[in-house]
């Protein structure tokens, strides 16, 4: 009776405690969530002075229809920096503001180069105002990859070398009070997936391993009932 007792607690207590952790809302998100950073250029800059960078995050298990997977952007950042003597300096930043999103995937469209796919993201953008007063409200990444070959329930975006000559591009587009748009606009010159932090693998397999024991004491409990 008492070997039944110290079982019973222990498969109890372990199983417990995997509920918990599997209950903690930010679990699942951090599996799914996939990080790109990104550079590139300003158009318009013939002297090479301007540079930009940036990431984004999507919900990498966010379902699809045909190719557009809307509501999958959770975070981007957009930084222009200055070139200057005494290295990179920040003049302007937009971040992720709640609104309309999607990653879209189309087949078999005209391109510059061709007929191939395209793979773009799209995200409500905020930001300070510029001189003339007009704010960001849209930014978006746009990489076509002539001759087609992209998965329509795949959201992740192509390598930049599998483009086959296709462009990669950005735009940041902003409105002044009248609603008058305009944009900046580049090329992509890099786009890396960003590895999950080392806390996170850790912790996903210390989940698994804790699961495993909580299921394995709960076995040994009804083995000794028998």
């Amino acid at each position: 009776m008492q070997m039944m007792k110290q079982w019973f607690r222990r498969g109890f207590m372990l199983s417990a405690a995997a509920i918990c952790v599997l209950s903690v809302p930010v679990t699942a998100a951090q599996a799914a969530l996939m990080t790109y950073s990104f550079a590139g250029n300003l158009d318009g800059d013939s002297t090479g002075s301007f540079q930009i960078d940036g990431l984004f995050k999507y919900e990498s298990s966010t379902v699809g229809s045909g190719g557009v997977f809307n509501g999958t952007v959770k975070d981007y950042n957009f930084n222009l920096r200055f070139l200057g003597p005494s290295g990179p300096q920040l003049l302007y930043t937009s971040s992720f503001s709640a609104g309309a999103n999607a990653v879209t995937i189309s087949k078999n469209i005209p391109l510059g180069g061709g007929i191939g796919d395209r793979w773009e993201l799209v995200t409500a953008a905020s930001g300070d105002s510029l001189s003339d007063g007009s704010t960001p409200f849209s930014f978006g990444l746009r990489l076509n990859q002539i001759g087609g070959g992209l998965n329509l329930n795949v959201q992740d975006p192509p390598g930049l070398g599998s483009l086959n000559g296709g462009s990669a591009r950005w735009r940041l587009l902003f409105e002044d009070a009248d609603g008058v748009p305009g944009a900046y606009v580049g090329n992509i010159s890099s786009l890396t997936a960003v590895p999950l932090p080392a806390a996170v693998l850790l912790f996903g397999a210390g989940l698994i391993s804790l699961v495993g024991l909580g299921a394995g004491g709960l076995r040994n409990l009804r083995t000794s009932k028998v």
